[in-house]
């Protein structure tokens, strides 16, 4: 049964991401990814959920914040960095052979890493296969 619910919910997070990403191929961003992702699992090790400083601060939404991603996603919370608001979370589906063991199911964050913000350039995690560059400067 739980797993029923969570698979049911899964479906809705996954229509929100086909809609989110229909918006995105028609407003584009400034920024245009390059490279490709060399399978090292650190975007598995190292998930960096933003959260805001009113979020942050309020120790239930915290909670329960990190109880719904763990119970939902399979994701366990390393540590919370308050300074850049935070919260980095590992993710209990990365496999041996650092694949991911939920691959179908997985969630939005792990659909669309690495995520190429309207605002402000892309950051990469350490190894990362990923570069950003200004749209119209990339060679295809």
């Amino acid at each position: 049964m739980i797993k029923i619910l969570k698979r049911t919910i899964m479906l809705f997070v996954l229509a929100d991401n086909f809609l989110t990403n229909l918006a995105r191929k028609i407003f584009k961003t400034r920024w245009v990814l390059t490279g490709k992702c060399r399978q090292c699992g650190s975007c598995c090790r190292e998930i960096y959920l933003k959260m805001t400083p009113g979020q942050l601060r309020s120790e239930l939404f915290t909670k329960l914040s990190v109880r719904w991603l763990s119970w939902l996603f399979g994701f366990k919370l390393i540590r919370i960095d308050r300074e850049n608001h935070y919260l980095i979370f590992s993710c209990e589906h990365l496999t041996a052979d650092n694949k991911c063991g939920n691959y179908f199911w997985r969630p939005n964050v792990c659909r669309n890493y690495p995520l190429v913000d309207y605002f402000k350039e892309p950051g990469f995690l350490p190894g990362c296969g990923f570069k950003a560059v200004i749209r119209g400067t990339h060679q295809r």
